[in-house]
């Protein structure tokens, strides 16, 4: 629970070892910084922000470079230009742009040398081919040329990515998710501006064939994904976003269908989390009563309050992926005491997915049909066996709604209406049934 920390005096301490492949540009082989708490669970909720944050970052510098880099060269870029505007530098001196121009010049040249292509006195190879292969070819060129290309107002996917993230008003999750596209789309496209009609084709077409981990490609949702992600990134850097409309393919995989959980399973999986060590065999049941009762997300379990005196469940706008998911439920009897202990002390959205994860797969439930997220689909699953109304039904579970829309159920009134129903799920009754039936099984088989 409390890798990557130390204390230092009362105080919690982050300590993370810098990836090797990054350690250059970083500049060193340990990072340590306070997480400014003395409050072990303040500190694990900061360290694991902060993780995420180096994460994000270290994925940026294997992308394009120390991002910090060019951030460093633009505002340079943007002094130099109030200076000139202000005659506080004179036309002679050479500029920024210049002195990197002539920099590039120098790197491809010697390389081109060493490479056997130009001689001492720079006859061979055409210089404009020798520079275009230099950054083409070597982390050097690459390097120079990223720059030169964002002194021009051509930043690289990722990197103009991020300066778009930190002013759209996204979730976590989906800029999360927006960030593993950019990076994708970086490796295999050229830099926005030169991106052509073609050029997004080809990738979207790879995303459909060959895109992913496997090489097995995306389903059509995630490769649409990508493709609306683009778009607003283009918009955003005032390019042609039709560039990225009208585009068809065939995707190789079909989308992910989630699984229901059945009562024989979920009584296993209570049975194996009660019978964990330490506090994850008091907190993990709670995980999956919480899900099964209410089709809460991870984030959605981590980020839970509770209204001791409407007696709700409420789960805010900053826990949740989607704006139908913010929203407030009666809660059900049969949690209460379970919702209580859970809000004095949570886990991190990261930690109820891994954990979840690791107890699930120990019990043979292996490939992603089956998890946390299935409790969604089991829950949706009971309310329409109830008779319950679909629109009612994706309130309780914080759907999206369905071919109709509705405002906001914040009233004490509508709220209340939607107590009996989360009261008549009777899930505890039922997986005692289920409970008994795994018995006499076992007991016949016995004989």
């Amino acid at each position: 629970m409390n890798h990557h920390m130390k204390r230092r005096g009362k105080v919690w301490q982050l300590r993370k070892r810098v990836p090797l492949d990054v350690r250059e540009e970083v500049g060193r082989e340990w990072l340590e910084e306070s997480l400014r708490t003395a409050d072990v669970r303040l500190a694990r909720q900061r360290r694991d922000a902060r993780l995420r944050e180096l994460e994000r970052e270290w994925d940026l510098i294997r992308r394009v470079g120390n991002p910090s880099g060019i951030e460093s060269l633009l505002a340079d870029a943007e002094m130099e230009r109030r200076a000139v505007e202000r005659g506080m530098v004179t036309p002679a001196v050479p500029t920024l742009a210049s002195r990197l121009e002539d920099q590039l010049d120098d790197a491809a040249g010697a390389w081109g040398r060493r490479e056997g292509l130009i001689d001492t006195h720079g006859n061979g190879m055409a210089f404009d081919e020798l520079r275009d292969r230099f950054v083409e070819e070597t982390k050097e060129g690459e390097r120079l040329g990223t720059q030169l290309e964002a002194l021009g107002g051509n930043l690289p996917i990722a990197l103009a990515g991020e300066r778009w993230l930190a002013k759209a008003r996204l979730t976590d999750g989906t800029k999360r998710e927006y960030r593993r596209f950019f990076s994708t789309a970086q490796a295999k496209l050229p830099l926005p501006q030169q991106v052509t009609r073609t050029d997004a084709r080809l990738f979207i077409q790879w995303l459909a064939e060959e895109g992913g981990e496997d090489g097995s490609g995306f389903s059509r949702k995630t490769v649409n994904n990508h493709r609306s992600a683009l778009s607003a990134l283009w918009s955003y850097l005032d390019l042609d976003t039709a560039i990225w409309s009208g585009i068809r393919f065939e995707p190789t995989k079909d989308a992910l269908k989630r699984d229901v959980w059945t009562l024989e399973e979920i009584v296993r999986l209570l049975d194996a989390a009660k019978a964990l060590p330490g506090e994850a065999g008091g907190k993990l049941p709670r995980v999956i009563r919480l899900a099964l009762y209410t089709g809460a997300r991870a984030k959605e379990i981590a980020g839970m309050q509770y209204d001791a005196e409407s007696d709700w469940i409420v789960i805010p706008r900053d826990a949740t992926k989607t704006d139908a998911g913010e929203r407030e439920l009666p809660c059900p009897d049969a949690i209460r005491d379970d919702v209580k202990a859970w809000v004095a002390d949570p886990w991190s959205g990261q930690s109820v997915t891994n954990r979840f994860s690791e107890l699930k797969k120990g019990l043979g439930f292996n490939g992603r049909a089956k998890v946390l997220h299935s409790f969604r689909h089991t829950l949706l699953s009971r309310l329409l066996e109830l008779g319950v109304q679909l629109a009612t039904a994706q309130k309780i579970a914080g759907h999206k709604p369905t071919g109709m829309t509705y405002g906001r159920y914040g009233s004490k009134t509508s709220v209340e209406s939607l107590r009996d129903t989360v009261n008549s799920l009777a899930w505890d009754e039922r997986l005692e049934e289920a409970r008994k039936e795994l018995a006499r099984r076992a007991d016949k088989a016995r004989r």
